[in-house]
């Protein structure tokens, strides 16, 4: 229905959704609003003692490109010492599979600094990086030769974190980007925490409810 009292009643609602949420958030986060539990939980991959939070993201996600220099300023400063943080890219379509493979040929090259760079070629200079000519384009013209990339980018190494990235993202039952795990029981976004200053908020008391790891 669009009558004027429908188009007047959807954004009071969506507004009073925010912030019975934020309420909820700020006297103690609860499942169904702040965060989705998953069940059964999924085991960790951190090292002992640690708690792990898991970032899906996607390269071409604006909204995954505006909050990972928060991401990376909360990883710095603001989490727990007992928190590890692990990046993993979504990969529920074939596109989304490209990118996942452009991050893993990253990460198994030693180049972290290219993930940056992966955004803002995407989301800055509108290279889609959607074949693997642009993405050996991409990664020759910083320095990496083409043998490196090839070898790289179809390799083992490659096709065994991208198997492990497709059964998690089953596993955690991803949909979206971002998307925040914690601790492989607890699935959380920006909407659900109600903003992006409550989500680093959220996941510090989410991980506060753990044991160590291990």
């Amino acid at each position: 229905m669009n009558t004027p009292i429908a188009r007047f009643a959807r954004p009071l609602v969506a507004t009073l959704m925010l912030l019975a949420g934020n309420l909820a958030l700020a006297a103690d986060p609860v499942e169904g609003v702040n965060y989705k539990l998953l069940k059964p939980a999924v085991p960790t991959n951190v090292a002992p003692g640690k708690v792990e939070v898991v970032e899906v993201f996607w390269y071409a996600c604006g909204h995954c490109y505006a909050l990972e220099p928060k991401i990376e300023a909360w990883e710095r400063k603001g989490k727990p010492a007992n928190v590890q943080v692990v990046r993993m890219p979504a990969v529920w379509n074939e596109l989304l599979k490209t990118h996942a493979r452009l991050f893993y040929t990253i990460e198994v090259l030693g180049k972290p600094e290219l993930n940056a760079e992966a955004f803002r070629e995407i989301n800055v200079r509108g290279n889609r990086l959607d074949t693997p000519e642009k993405i050996e384009a991409f990664f020759t013209s910083r320095g990496v030769s083409k043998a490196d990339f090839k070898k790289t980018f179809s390799g083992f190494a490659v096709e065994s974190k991208l198997a492990r990235a497709a059964d998690l993202n089953r596993r955690y039952r991803i949909s979206s980007t971002p998307t925040v795990v914690v601790n492989g029981r607890y699935v959380t976004d920006v909407s659900m925490a109600g903003g992006e200053e409550q989500l680093f908020e959220l996941i510090n008391t989410l991980s506060a409810r753990e044991k160590p790891a291990g």
